[in-house]
Formats: C-alpha cells, structure tokens, sequence
C-alpha cells in the first residue's frame, strides 16, 4: 500500500505550499524520494482514518507517516463507521454500521480489547465527560419500523471491562408516543453532549424524510424535547460551541444544506442558515475555540463559522472530493478531512467520490494542500470516520 502526500498540481499550488510551510511545517523526501510529505514542527498527535470498505483503521503521526493499521475486520467490526476518544486519549470506540457493534480500542498498542454487540446498523459511539459511560446511537434494522434506538454502556477504564446497562428504544418513549404523528420512521444518527453532559443532543435520519432532532435526559435515559423532520431538517451533525452556549445541528440531502443553533439553556432555535452548499454533513470546533468548520458531501466544499457570533466568516472552496467528517490538529493549523471512495457502503448516491482517504487543508489560507489516499487503488476502498489523538506528554 502506497501511503503519500500528494503535491496539487490545480492552479499550480507548489508556490503557494512552500509559503505556508515556512515556520510551521518543512517538506521531507519520502523513502522513494519522490514524493513529499507534510511534517509538523509541533508534532503530539496522531491522525486515525477509518476505511469503511476494507475495515481498516489507519493510523499517521503528525508528519503524515503511516505508523500502524488496525484490522477491525478480524475481529467482527465490519464497516467501522466513526471514531471517538476518551477524555485523555487512551481509549477510542468504533461503531460499527454492517456488524452492529462497538469496538474499544486501547490506542498505546493499538489492541481491541473489546466489542460490545449493540443493535444493527450501529452508527456513533462517544463516552461521556468522566468516561464511565458510552452512548451509542443505532440506526437499526432495515426491515423493522421505528426499531432505532440509543444504547448505554458502562465502561470501567480500570478494569478494562464493558456492559450494557441501560437502552432506550426511541418510539417507547412517553414524549416520542405523544408526538408520534409528527415522525416517519426513527432512527439514531448522531449525538453530541451539552457541557455537563447532562443532556445529549441526538438527530435522527439517516434521510431528511426521517429526520429530527432529540433531547435526551441522561441520568434517565428519556426524551425531554424533540423536533420532527418538518421542524428542524437535521439528520447528521452535532457540536456544541466552545462556550457551551449553543448547540449546532446540521442536515443535508441531494438539493439541501442547512443548519440551526440552539440555545443550550431555553432550549429554543435561535439560529438557521445555510451551509453555502449541498448535503452539510461533518462538523467541528477547532481547538483554539475561535471557529466551526462545516462540510457539503454534495459540493465538495465547506463553510467556516465563528464560533461566538454564530456568522459564516468564510468559505472553504475545496475540501476534497466527497467530504465526510473532519477532525483538527491539536495546534488548530492543519485540517483532516475524510474522502469517500467510488463504491460507498453508506449512502451510496450522494457520498460517491474517487479519491478515498483524507484530504490536508491549512486552516488560515483554507486552501486544500494534499490528500492520503492509503488504498487508492482499491476500489472497495471507502473512508468516513476520523479522529485526532492528542499524544501523551
């Protein structure tokens, strides 16, 4: 497998490359000698890209060298679709869409140390604040109405030990019975907690049609408010501002890009826009707290959002092609951008793209630098989640 960086040739971008590399990052031949490779001067990370089609989960340092593969085939997590860490990094979960399960990760070896079964079509997983807890959001199967649900592990980081506690099954809900007119089918997207992580903020989809938004009570596990497709059109992305203040959720579909702010404490809409483009999907804080980045499946492109007015402040013209989730350098210079492949597993029509990896884009300049492409000649292969290791001191 031929893992690279390599150099746009678009608009004759290697002048515009070596300007910004100066300071901050330096070019360096790779073992071939002929081709670049992006090198931070800060380093302290590591980029984990999760290739759906093969099932692998490839892993970079911080200068775009692969160091490690994790073959989550191999132990019955198919289709690994998103990737998120515990509070200081040394565990990830992988939710897993085609085997319906949960993989933990202990990232110091890179050894899966445990898969959880939790439903079909299992879409997201992240653990809570103090990671006792993993919330994980299931689609559910194809073939069953309104058998969406969320699913609760408890996690002992100690013992290394994983077990379901609690489930809730959207459409047993009291809240979601009195409302039940207002939905289609009901599925579990995505989630994001508010800042105390008292309340996890859930859409639902995955198509428009069937989408919405939920508000669930954690220490119960029950709905306390939801919007309906024909309220909030959401069904992907979820992330609270950086002050905790707003909660931003996002939709998208063939002819549609849109999101909404929430207020965390009313509860209340206070903000709708347009995502500039087709089918918003990803987004994310930088780490700096100063901005918001969101991304279009359908246009390649993105939107930059300030973090405290809530305006789109800028653009970002080209993200790739078929953009999916993004993650950031610890640093906030450098952005990671998944690509999806020319045979999608997961919404086949609008996510098919022809460079599958992940694409590197400078946050100041928002100009697209390089793409990895570990697999490239593989034509199952597919990435979607990504994730950002903050290494250990």
């Amino acid at each position: 497998m031929n893992t690279y960086l390599s150099r746009l040739t678009r608009r004759s971008r290697a002048p515009r490359l070596a300007g910004l590399l100066l300071g901050a990052v330096m070019l360096a031949a790779c073992g071939s000698g002929d081709e670049p490779e992006l090198v931070s001067a800060t380093g302290g990370y590591e980029i984990w890209a999760l290739d759906q089609g093969t099932h692998i989960a490839y892993i970079y340092d911080s200068g775009l060298q692969e160091v490690g593969q994790i073959d989550l085939g191999s132990h019955g997590a198919e289709v690994p679709h998103m990737i998120e860490f515990n509070s200081n990094h040394r565990y990830a979960v992988v939710a897993n869409v085609a085997s319906g399960n949960v993989a933990v990760i202990r990232t110091a070896d890179r050894e899966v140390i445990e898969v959880i079964e939790t439903g079909p079509r299992t879409h997201m997983a992240s653990f809570s604040h103090d990671d006792s807890r993993i919330l994980v959001d299931v689609i559910g199967d194809a073939d069953t109405y309104r058998d969406g649900k969320l699913v609760e592990i408890r996690a002992d980081l100690d013992s290394e030990t994983f077990e379901i506690e609690r489930e809730l099954v959207i459409a047993d809900d009291p809240m979601f019975q009195d409302n039940e007119d207002r939905f289609e089918d009901v599925a579990a997207i995505c989630h994001y907690h508010n800042a105390d992580h008292s309340q996890a903020y859930v859409s639902l989809g995955p198509d428009l049609d069937n989408g919405g938004l939920l508000v669930v009570n954690t220490d119960d596990l029950t709905i306390e408010k939801l919007w309906g497709p024909e309220d909030l059109r959401v069904n992907c992305g979820t992330m609270l501002t950086p002050d905790g203040r707003h909660m931003l959720v996002n939709g998208g579909g063939h002819e549609v890009g849109i999101w909404y702010a929430i207020d965390t404490e009313t509860l209340e809409v206070v903000h709708e826009a347009s995502s500039e483009g087709i089918d918003a999907h990803g987004v994310r804080n930088l780490p700096n707290g100063e901005e918001i980045w969101m991304v279009n499946r359908g246009t390649s492109d993105g939107i930059v959002i300030d973090a405290e007015t809530l305006e789109v402040i800028d653009t970002i013209p080209d993200t790739g092609m078929t953009p999916d989730i993004l993650d950031f350098s610890p640093d906030s210079r450098f952005a990671f951008v998944t690509l999806r492949g020319p045979n999608p597993v997961s919404m086949p029509h609008m996510a098919k793209g022809d460079t599958p990896g992940f694409s590197v884009i400078d946050v100041e300049s928002r100009e697209l630098i390089g793409l990895v492409m570990p697999d490239e000649d593989n034509e199952a292969s597919d990435f979607h989640g990504i994730g950002v290791r903050v290494l250990d001191e």
